[in-house]
C-alpha cells in the first residue's frame, strides 16, 4: 500500500496542488476547474434524469394515482423529492460565480476560493442526488403497485 491520503484539510489540499504543479496558475486553476466540470456535467445527468421521471409521470402518473391512496401517494411524494433535487441541482450546482470576479489575490487564495465552491458544490450535488434517488425509489414504489394491481385484475 502506498503512502497517498486524502488531504486533511482545504489549505493542505491548495499546498499539494501548489507544489505538485509548480505554482502554474494556470495547471492549478485548470485542475479545479476540471473537478467543477466533473460535477457540472453529473448534475445535467441527473436533471436529465428529472425530465424523464417528470415526463413519464405526465402520461401515465393519473393511472398510477389511480391504483390506489398509497400509490397516489408515492408518486406525488417521488415527483416532489425528484423536482427537489431538480432544483438544488439549478441553484446549488449550476449557479455561476466566475472565480476572475475576485479581487486581486495570490494564487493560494484564489485556488481556496474556487475549492471553496468545488466543496459546496459537492456537497449540494450529494443532497440532490440523495434526493433524486429518493424521489426515484418512491416513483419506483408506486409503479409497482399499479403493476401488482394489474395482477389482481
Amino acid at each position: 500500500m502506498s503512502g497517498a491520503r486524502a488531504s486533511t484539510t482545504r489549505e493542505e489540499e491548495a499546498d499539494h496542488l501548489l507544489a505538485l504543479y509548480g505554482n502554474d496558475a494556470g495547471r492549478v486553476m485548470a485542475t479545479i476547474e476540471s473537478q467543477l466540470n466533473g460535477l457540472a456535467s453529473r448534475a445535467q445527468t441527473l436533471l436529465s434524469l428529472t425530465g424523464i421521471t417528470i415526463t413519464v409521470t405526465g402520461f401515465s402518473g393519473a393511472s398510477i394515482a389511480k391504483t390506489s391512496l398509497t400509490a397516489a401517494v408515492l408518486i406525488v411524494t417521488g415527483l416532489v423529492l425528484v423536482l427537489a433535487g431538480a432544483a438544488l441541482c439549478i441553484g446549488g450546482i449550476l449557479s455561476v460565480k466566475w472565480t476572475t470576479s475576485l479581487a486581486p489575490c495570490t494564487l493560494r487564495e484564489a485556488a481556496l476560493h474556487a475549492m471553496a465552491r468545488r466543496d459546496e458544490k459537492t456537497r449540494a450535488y450529494g443532497r440532490a442526488l440523495t434526493l433524486v434517488m429518493a424521489g426515484l425509489s418512491a416513483y419506483v414504489a408506486s409503479v409497482s403497485l399499479l403493476l401488482l394491481g394489474a395482477l389482481r385484475s
